[in-house]
């Protein structure tokens, strides 16, 4: 294991480095995610997969809700019965549910004071009737609250039932802490819990919490103290993660809290069972008469029954994940609860060690991929990535078990990535415009950035194409000129020649008076470099002809030798050297190299020659049928030791004249016949071909008349043998 670890940091050092920088945006993303920003933002992710996904359970059929809604508050107005009732008629409710067979009743009300004195009853009475009723029923559980300053949550190992009821409410009974029922109530009932629920910090209820301290004593929510009697356990135990309770394990947070799992929609028209509450009285009345119940018996047998407010003005509403503009009865969150732990219908949380392992990961992945991926690769990976982490959370979300994983800390990691990514591209764009820009088109940078071809200081070898050009008559135009006339002259000529360099891909070397070093396939590589490098070629010198006639419209302004300057052209392809070379404060990104020196003969011979364009057989071997190529020969350049085979670029065919066609045409034959030592037959077609060639001013000779007048002479005086293969020397630069 030791060699394999070594063997990583040997060869693949940049995974270690990416690894270390996710490591930290992981944890950087841990604890950013922790603020209250983020943390609200995290809530409306949960709040939209609450909202917008259909879960694949429905809450116990068992819970029914009976409202006290405003049909019934009017049903008793109209009967002179105004509100608050009597606490009689929960007796009497209470009775009637627990003999129909109700498993238990809930109370989601608060009886902190003694009922009203009426004209026909007194509270002690009505009290009375309703501790009685609940005492006979041995089924009800009502509500307490404690203050504000009050709501903490602590663990106590092991704590009984009957100690968790005696030790809790008896002490917070005597205490300032809490808001009780009143002593007849609180001794008669089952159970009592607390019926706070207190939002997160943006207002939505999403948890609740299942027990509370009360100074050193712990005491139920709600539906906690129902869920005990259900259970009719004597034992409730706590664990660092979860509450027991008989057979009921509930989960719970680092805090206590309980993440409740909404079904959908809530009120009368949701997923659960409402029933107004003059409907269950009436029923509860019509039995005892002995008439026949508006709602029968049968339709509370072993339901869990929940009693609470929804009229307007007594409505008890929450904001919730399901319904933000605050419209959720509170009688409605204990129900939703309470089917959570009676079916075991929990939100499974993804452990925080999996979120950060996950949210590690991404962040390596956007880094690395970036880093070894071309731009539009890397994008489409973080793309992926991301849908991909949305379509993971939603997944687990949307099984048969609700599994919620965190989104915003894996996502802000991917963007924390990105962000530094963009960053470094950003350094590498400064650096590619510091180093390269002058002599590099910006459309190549952009490239290099795309492809992360971004190159480093110092030298390498490539494979490439090198570039010299040279003005013939330059220095007789010179000598006509003041300095600052050719200037101007000397701008306007290598602005025009370095654009068409730099739009082929070109990378501009130096220029040296009117001479223009550059070359093709560095610091972006690029596999046509030849072929670009020839197209330049082209391009420049049909510009220089355009220029040529510009100069001369311009009558005086320039000598007239402008009207009839040249360019010649060395192009070679090989093996070179490219790189930042200089001082330590000044350096230059330039070409070194045997190819560049030949380029540089080519450029030099195409004067012996009366060429333009000149190029070596490893550029031309390149080179698309298009275009027109003559072969001059094997050349023994001055300096080297082997002849080399080189050409003249003509032009492309489809823009030559007719007349230059014939030529390469007939030029080629003449080679056969050289090469066959039929000097004869090749001097009569070498004058055919010198009389196509093109004349203008300033071309010192031609390929026609340098065969014609020095080559054909000299082979003819030697004795060759039939392997021999015609060289030409040339003696001078």
């Amino acid at each position: 294991m030791q060699a394999i670890i070594q063997a990583l940091f040997k060869y693949y050092p940049s995974i270690w480095y990416k690894l270390g920088a996710a490591l930290i945006l992981a944890v950087l993303s841990f604890l950013l995610a922790q603020t209250k920003v983020l943390t609200d933002l995290e809530y409306r992710t949960l709040d939209y997969r609450f909202a917008n996904t259909q879960g694949s359970t429905y809450p116990d059929s068992s819970i029914l809700l009976i409202s006290i809604d405003n049909g019934s508050l009017d049903y008793f107005a109209e009967n002179g019965i105004s509100w608050p009732w009597p606490r009689s008629f929960y007796g009497h409710m209470t009775r009637y549910l627990s003999e129909s067979g109700a498993r238990i009743i809930i109370f989601d009300m608060l009886f902190t004071h003694p009922d009203a004195d009426r004209s026909e009853t007194d509270a002690e009475e009505t009290d009375g009737a309703f501790a009685q009723a609940m005492l006979e029923s041995g089924k009800a559980i009502i509500g307490a609250e404690l203050k504000p300053d009050s709501l903490r949550f602590s663990y106590l190992e092991g704590m009984t039932h009957s100690e968790f009821r005696a030790q809790g409410w008896k002490k917070a009974l005597d205490s300032k802490d809490a808001e009780l029922p009143i002593d007849t109530l609180l001794q008669a009932a089952a159970g009592v819990g607390l019926t706070n629920i207190e939002p997160d910090g943006d207002g939505i209820v999403r948890r609740i919490s299942p027990i509370r301290s009360v100074g050193e004593d712990l005491v139920p929510c709600l539906a906690l103290a129902a869920l005990i009697e259900l259970e009719q356990t004597q034992t409730l135990s706590t664990t660092g993660d979860r509450i027991r309770v008989g057979s009921s394990d509930l989960p719970v947070d680092a805090r206590g809290d309980y993440l409740i799992n909404w079904y959908g929609a809530a009120g009368p028209e949701g997923v659960f069972r409402y029933l107004p509450f003059s409907a269950v009285i009436n029923s509860a009345s019509a039995v005892l008469m002995g008439r026949e119940p508006q709602l029968p018996a049968w339709i509370f047998k072993d339901k869990v029954i929940l009693i609470g407010a929804d009229a307007a003005g007594l409505r008890d509403l929450r904001p919730t994940p399901i319904i933000h503009e605050g419209f959720h009865p509170g009688m409605e969150i204990w129900a939703t609860v309470l089917s959570n732990w009676l079916k075991g219908d929990h939100v499974r949380q993804f452990p925080i060690y999996l979120n950060l392992l996950l949210t590690l990961l991404l962040a390596f992945l956007i880094l690395y991929g970036f880093d070894r991926l071309k731009a539009w690769q890397g994008y489409a990976l973080l793309v992926g990535l991301i849908a991909g982490t949305v379509a993971f959370v939603l997944l687990l979300w949307a099984g048969e078990q609700r599994i919620y994983v965190p989104i915003v800390m894996p996502l802000l990691a991917m963007l924390l990535s990105y962000l530094l990514v963009f960053s470094n591209e950003m350094r590498e764009r400064v650096f590619l415009h510091q180093v390269f820009g002058a002599y590099v088109a910006p459309e190549l940078m952009d490239l290099m950035i795309e492809n992360r071809q971004v190159p480093e200081l110092g030298g390498e070898e490539i494979e490439g194409t090198a570039f010299f050009s040279d003005l013939q008559g330059f220095t007789s135009l010179s000598e006509e000129m003041e300095p600052q006339g050719l200037v101007a002259f000397l701008n306007e000529y290598l602005t025009d020649m370095t654009d068409l360099l730099m739009d082929s891909g070109g990378t501009l070397d130096k220029y040296e008076g009117d001479a223009i070093l550059a070359f093709f396939g560095a610091p972006y590589r690029l596999d046509d470099h030849a072929l670009r490098a020839v197209t330049a070629a082209i391009a420049m010198q049909e510009r220089l002809g355009e220029l040529r006639e510009k100069w001369a419209a311009e009558g005086d302004r320039w000598p007239k030798v402008a009207a009839f300057l040249n360019m010649r052209i060395g192009i070679n392809s090989g093996r070179m050297l490219v790189g930042n070379v200089g001082s330590k404060g000044r350096m230059n990104f330039t070409m070194m190299g045997d190819t560049v020196n030949v380029a540089a003969r080519l450029e030099s011979a195409g004067k012996q020659y009366g060429v333009l364009t000149h190029i070596s057989a490893a550029t031309a071997i390149t080179l698309p049928e298009t275009f027109v190529l003559r072969e001059l020969g094997r050349t023994r350049l001055v300096g080297k030791k082997d002849a080399l085979q080189t050409f003249e670029v003509m032009g492309r065919r489809e823009a030559l004249p007719a007349e230059a066609i014939q030529l390469a045409e007939l030029w080629a034959t003449a080679i056969e016949a050289i090469k066959a030592q039929e000097f004869d037959q090749a001097h009569k077609i070498l004058l055919e071909c010198n009389s196509l060639e093109d004349e203008y001013p300033l071309r010192p000779t031609t390929p026609s008349r340098v065969y014609l007048e020095r080559h054909l002479p000299e082979w003819r005086k030697q004795e060759l043998d039939p392997q021999w293969v015609p060289i030409i020397e040339l003696r001078t630069k």
